[in-house]
């Protein structure tokens, strides 16, 4: 009998470069994000909405990859055990661009909101909240990159992307302190945009975390 299974091996990883294609996407948009808020901060508004523009250029991007691997996972005769998982791990992928581009979104509703929120966007606790933000995607991009490598190669990056989700929510909660402590200087409207863009923003962090954890599920089924 011939041995078809390599042909199996060889699919997966076409899908598993996929996905590191997939991530290196929305790694774009989470930097055009950052970036936006940069720009807000020294307003820079023709550079804002340049940014913002990347954000939802490559955040469409990642959306068409996404459904392109999740049929071809979906409709394939391989990863046995672990489809699901893999299907997971792209849809929390996906959900870091779309993070990315709901927390672009409050940069393009208001002007009154780059205004009045230019302090908070210039603010030392500001850069490292996207600093942190940014390390989470990148550590999860290191940590896809080290599929092959062996469980203990894969376990020491699952704790790198966590230990920046948890500083970026130090650096979370640091921010909205500041956002308080400012907000007779604005009005109110602009205080829970700038709130409900913090919580947006910080989503990014949380589902790099969330997709680490599959990781773990992955390695725990002997995947990886």
């Amino acid at each position: 009998m011939v041995d078809f299974s390599f042909l199996s091996y060889k699919k997966e990883n076409a899908i598993i470069e996929g996905v590191k294609k997939h991530l290196a996407t929305v790694h774009q948009s989470v930097q055009a994000f950052s970036d936006a808020v940069v720009a807000a901060a020294s307003d820079d508004r023709a550079g804002t909405a340049r940014h913002i523009a990347d954000v939802f250029r490559t955040e469409t991007e990642a959306d068409a990859i996404h459904r392109e691997l999740s049929l071809k996972i979906a409709e394939g005769a391989f990863f046995g055990g672990v489809r699901e998982d893999m299907l997971e791990l792209l849809e929390r992928i996906d959900n870091i661009a779309d993070s990315a581009k709901d927390a672009a979104r409050y940069l393009s509703s208001d002007t009154a909101l780059l205004d009045e929120g230019r302090a908070i966007f210039a603010s030392e606790n500001a850069r490292l909240f996207l600093a942190n933000l940014t390390s989470a995607v990148d550590a999860l991009s290191t940590l896809i990159a080290s599929f092959g490598m062996g469980k203990k190669q894969i376990l020491s990056k699952v704790h790198a992307v966590e230990e920046f989700e948890e500083e970026a929510d130090t650096a979370k909660d640091a921010l909205l302190k500041e956002l308080f402590g400012r907000a007779n200087a604005m009005s109110a409207v602009t205080v829970i945009q700038l709130r409900d863009f913090v919580f947006m923003a910080d989503n990014i962090a949380d589902n790099a975390e969330d997709a680490s954890d599959v990781i773990l599920v992955l390695v725990a089924k002997g995947y990886g």
